[in-house]
């Protein structure tokens, strides 16, 4: 739903004039139109002018009052803050930058109407008053010290994780290790959170998990494990056990490629495929010994291409 915002009537503008000039200007119309039809203002040092209410508001004053000398400017910077000093030596007009002093001795540049109207004072002070253990939000430097806070990250991965706080402070954040024998509670990292949180919402790959040590990393079965936990042997593999028949395959050809006579870079081939007939596939009478190159050769013929010798080409779909 859509409000029209309530005109001003005269008063009111009498009333916030004395407001934003700290009764240093007043409104002597006696009519108010809309914020661009001029009004009559009368200053501090009885000058009269016209100016429209939004000029008024936007900081603009008495256009005769902006011939100050630099004497005055100084003065007035010295009256109005402690400390404060106007060390340039020249004054143009309001909107001319002029440069001022602090009381800490820090130098800035600002135009007469930021200073004196809106208040500008040294970016310097304001900056060192934000930083560090003055800033309201401080909380002892935690992203120098790459410390998570509570507050800030368990909503975020309490789903997934055990967290609590940590008892020595109630600021900080703490996880359990991951390994199965430890699960000791320690204060993670902001970074480890960070890239937890990243694989989490798939915005990175593997699992980031959190752990105490790298003791504990090397020793959880789970870590840089992608399909299985680490001495997994996958017993419905029929290649598995493989190595020692392929030795004895290479014995009986005396280390030698039945094809071209090579020694080097042998490997034992199947006659017939594992899947074409499994029982069988232990037998050394059912394999050759062949070098690199003829391997690829023999294994580029139809009928023997890896393509050909899938499971699915062999087995009923009941089976599969």
């Amino acid at each position: 739903m859509f409000f029209l915002r309530r005109k001003l009537t005269i008063k009111q503008i009498k009333n916030k004039v004395k407001e934003i000039t700290n009764s240093r200007y007043k409104c002597i119309s006696e009519y108010y139109i809309n914020s661009k039809s001029k009004l009559k203002f009368i200053c501090d040092r009885n000058h009269t002018f016209l100016m429209a209410w939004n000029c008024i508001q936007q900081g603009q004053r008495c256009p005769i009052c902006k011939t100050y000398t630099i004497d005055e400017i100084k003065n007035i910077t010295k009256n109005k803050v402690d400390g404060y000093v106007c060390i340039s030596d020249s004054y143009v007009n309001n909107y001319s930058k002029l440069e001022f002093k602090c009381d800490n001795g820090h130098t800035f540049n600002s135009t007469w109407v930021r200073f004196n109207i809106q208040n500008y004072r040294c970016p310097i002070c304001y900056a060192l008053s934000r930083y560090g253990s003055t800033n309201p939000n401080w909380k002892g430097g935690v992203t120098k010290l790459n410390m998570p806070l509570y507050d800030t990250y368990a909503h975020q991965i309490d789903f997934c994780e055990e967290v609590r706080r940590d008892p020595e402070n109630n600021d900080y954040l703490q996880v359990r290790c991951t390994e199965s024998s430890c699960r000791e509670w320690f204060r993670s990292s902001t970074k480890a959170i960070h890239n937890r949180l990243k694989t989490i919402n798939g915005k990175m790959g593997g699992e980031s998990r959190f752990y105490c040590s790298e003791e504990c990393k090397q020793k959880c079965s789970l870590y840089n494990q992608v399909k299985h936990p680490k001495g997994f042997i996958n017993i419905n593999n029929i290649r598995y056990n493989q190595s020692e028949w392929a030795q004895m395959v290479k014995e009986k050809d005396e280390y030698k490629c039945v094809k071209c006579n090579s020694t080097e870079k042998l490997v034992a081939h199947h006659i017939e495929g594992l899947n074409e007939n499994p029982i069988e596939s232990a037998d050394i009478d059912l394999g050759v010994t062949l070098c690199k190159k003829c391997h690829k050769e023999v294994h580029e013929e139809i009928g023997c291409r890896f393509v050909d010798m899938r499971k699915v080409n062999f087995c009923p779909n009941q089976y599969l």
